[in-house]
């Protein structure tokens, strides 16, 4: 009988491990896979870089010393006509300046020398760019631009003549003729402004070279090893005769330039929406245009909206977002290659896992944005079923 009873024994101890062979195991091996859960999520493709702040701007000086009597304030949008401040007499100007090398790199660039010195080609290249915008301009009755182009073709008119001077006396006489134009000049004035604009009082002396119609010539190399972070605060209580008072800078547009590797160039795209993280919150622009510079990429965006402290800056490390989706988004890892299709391992109510094809809009490296419920394949004559939200995904496939 006990032979009887083991084999009894033995008989259903079989049967329980076949079944656990047959129906445990395989739920116990897959719990083990890790897998999550599809949802939407946002995805931003960005860039870090240090960019430098291009502005149309005039700086005023001081025609007599005296104390200064300000109406206002830093960052204060002006019209045409408004009174910044006033001088009342009351002290003599028997003391060094604070500002003099500022104001030495002023009188340097005003006078026609230029950080430009060597780009005669690309010089005259630009003035043709700034001629052909000026033509179109008139011929489409925007008076306005037109007078603010052919301001800008004297101005860098004016280095090219002085750039291309053969003697000292040549440079002298463009001088002269240059302060009649420059936006820079010094002379007696009623220190109101003379065009609508932000009133600012921080400045770096090279207002002359960052400006719009030079803005095509900067490269990386000639503005790495400037210092550009030598911005100083004019608001003060008394003033010298010919120091430096404030700036005027038109709000209406201004640029913000950076260098970016070749690998990263496919980010831009002329006329694309791009923003900026900056210190106070992003700002919303477009790629004004793209510059081969030698082994990298000059990038141009242009923005036309204000930003508290855009007067102020001249280089800044910021975030540029080229790129901002909202959407279905999957990790990298989890998107496996089937016949040379992307797509990722959905886990089905069997317990089972197949390969579903998905198309990747864009990734940021760690995750990939993907399209909803189907797409189409590149020639659109076929319509793929593909992930929802909620599909529970194989996390790492391979």
């Amino acid at each position: 009988m006990k032979w009887k009873k083991r084999i009894v024994f033995l008989f259903c101890m079989a049967l329980i491990i076949l079944f656990i062979i047959i129906y445990v195991f395989p739920n116990v091996t897959g719990a083990l896979k890790q897998t999550e859960i599809i949802e939407y999520g946002s995805l931003q493709v960005t860039n870090q870089v240090t960019a430098f702040f291009v502005r149309s701007e005039k700086v005023h000086f001081a025609d007599k010393p005296g104390t200064i009597h300000y109406y206002v304030q830093e960052g204060e949008q002006v019209r045409k006509g408004v009174k910044i401040l006033d001088i009342s007499l009351g002290i003599n100007d028997d003391k060094e300046s604070g500002y003099q090398r500022i104001m030495e790199r002023i009188s340097r660039f005003n006078s026609g020398d230029s950080i430009f010195s060597d780009d005669i080609k690309r010089i005259r290249t630009q003035l043709m760019k700034l001629e052909e915008e000026r033509n179109i301009a008139l011929n489409e009755g925007e008076a306005a631009y037109a007078a603010k182009l052919e301001e800008q073709i004297q101005r860098l008119n004016q280095k090219k003549d002085y750039i291309q001077a053969t003697d000292k006396t040549a440079k002298e006489e463009i001088s002269r003729q240059n302060k009649s134009i420059n936006a820079m000049g010094i002379g007696p004035e009623n220190y109101i402004s003379d065009f609508n604009g932000i009133v600012s009082y921080y400045i770096d002396g090279y207002e002359s070279e960052f400006t719009p119609e030079n803005v095509s010539l900067l490269s990386k190399k000639k503005v790495q090893n400037m210092s550009l972070e030598d911005v100083q605060n004019l608001a003060r209580d008394t003033t010298l005769t010919q120091e430096p008072l404030y700036k005027v800078v038109d709000n209406k547009n201004w640029y913000v330039v950076f260098w970016v590797p070749k690998e990263d160039i496919v980010k831009y795209e002329k006329g694309k929406t791009v923003a900026i993280n900056l210190p106070l919150g992003q700002v919303e622009g477009k790629v004004h245009d793209i510059k081969d510079d030698n082994e990298e990429w000059l990038v141009i965006l242009e923005f036309n909206r204000y930003y508290e402290e855009f007067a102020q800056i001249r280089k800044i490390d910021v975030e540029v977002v080229t790129s901002d989706y909202t959407g279905l988004t999957i990790r990298n890892e989890s998107i496996a290659s089937k016949d040379g299709q992307p797509g990722v391992y959905v886990k089905a109510k069997s317990g089972e896992y197949f390969f579903k094809p998905v198309k990747i809009i864009t990734n940021d490296g760690e995750w990939s944005l993907v399209e909803v419920s189907y797409f189409y394949t590149d020639d659109g004559a076929t319509k793929v079923d593909t992930v929802n939200i909620y599909d529970e995904i194989l996390k790492q496939p391979n």
